[in-house]
């Protein structure tokens, strides 16, 4: 057999092979396209006369640094022929004056009529026997090598950019300046809570929600969060594609809170009699209207600069129970705040039979 024929195995895996198109490409223009190998492939590259062999059935063995492989690849690369031998066990290859004998499972096989010892065992891989390819080369008369050597890898593609996360945005306002501290949920448009995602307004009144998945989506301060103030709610927003969408401020409505009489506390039945409340900031009127529940007849209506007021009761009688209803209001007639909403609980109180 002719000696000229050379075999480098090289134990570099597929990114050794796509490192080496890449330093070349370098060098050429922009224009060229460098096209990597299959990237299913893993194993190690064998190189015959410094050219790639397209051999699918090759490996590292588990030990020794052997590479195996399927004899039947021998036949294909055109090194000789394979068939089977005078036993099942048995599968030879013939290539010019040269037959080897290999045995499935066996760490020795024939070269002609020789017993020779192999560097590793045969064995069967789905079905296939896989031979040391070093003995086979060399029994040819080929020259081995077999060189581990180490990967550089350069990617001259930037990575992709992270998809940008949906955002949401806005302000909670009172009186039209920015209020601190208010607690503002995420809600979808059926008014159910997203969970994880509760924001806190800063001193300015501002609020974040990051990190959103796609869908549409409200902002709402809730009094149970807010106990001072009513529940209001955004606009609904639809986020996508990494969108950050800013919504239209939310004008709080502050809740005012019953001092005099208590919630469901009955009072005398006396000609006048106090109302007071909490005072709702920046208002400059309060209108104090009280009705029959179950009624919207008003059968008091009084308006005041103070949080409080004396009013005549004789309209009211003993035995039924009433509701007093509050509304603040600036100096421009605009709406402030109130009682009515105050977690839906409504201000009740009733007169009693006698004095107290």
């Amino acid at each position: 057999m002719a000696t000229c024929n050379r075999i480098i195995m090289s134990g570099l895996a597929l990114a050794t092979l796509l490192s080496l198109s890449v330093a070349a490409a370098a060098q050429t223009p922009a224009t060229v396209e460098v096209l990597p190998l299959e990237p299913q492939i893993s194993g190690p590259v064998l190189l015959i006369d410094g050219k790639l062999a397209a051999i699918e059935n090759v490996e590292m063995a588990v030990r020794g640094q052997q590479v195996m492989i399927w004899i039947r690849e021998l036949e294909k690369i055109g090194w000789g022929t394979v068939q089977q031998g005078d036993s099942p066990e048995k599968t030879v290859f013939k290539s010019g004056s040269i037959t080897l004998t290999f045995i499935k499972n066996q760490g020795h096989a024939l070269v002609n009529s020789l017993n020779v010892q192999l560097p590793i065992e045969t064995y069967l891989k789905n079905g296939r026997l896989m031979v040391p390819l070093s003995f086979v080369a060399k029994s040819l008369g080929y020259m081995y090598d077999l060189s581990m050597r180490p990967v550089a890898t350069i990617s001259t593609t930037p990575p992709p950019a992270p998809p940008k996360p949906n955002g949401i945005q806005g302000r909670v306002l009172y009186r039209g300046q920015g209020v601190g501290g208010i607690k503002v949920s995420l809600v979808d448009p059926g008014y159910n809570t997203i969970k994880g995602f509760l924001a806190t307004s800063n001193d300015d009144g501002d609020y974040t929600f990051d990190s959103l998945p796609d869908g549409k989506y409200l902002a709402y301060v809730w009094v149970g969060n807010n106990p001072d103030y009513f529940n209001r709610v955004s606009e609904e927003t639809e986020v996508d594609g990494g969108k950050t969408v800013e919504l239209k401020p939310i004008n709080l409505g502050r809740i005012v809170h019953p001092i005099r009489p208590k919630e469901e506390q009955s009072i005398p039945a006396v000609a006048k009699y106090f109302f007071e409340w909490t005072e709702c900031e920046g208002a400059a009127s309060y209108k104090l209207v009280i009705t029959k529940q179950g009624s919207q007849q008003e059968l008091i209506s009084h308006t005041t600069a103070n949080p409080k007021a004396e009013v005549a009761t004789t309209k009211l009688s003993p035995g039924s129970i009433y509701i007093a209803d509050v509304e603040a209001r600036d100096s421009e007639g605009r709406f402030l705040g109130g009682t009515i909403g105050a977690g839906g609980k409504l201000w009740t109180f009733s007169i009693s039979d006698g004095k107290q």
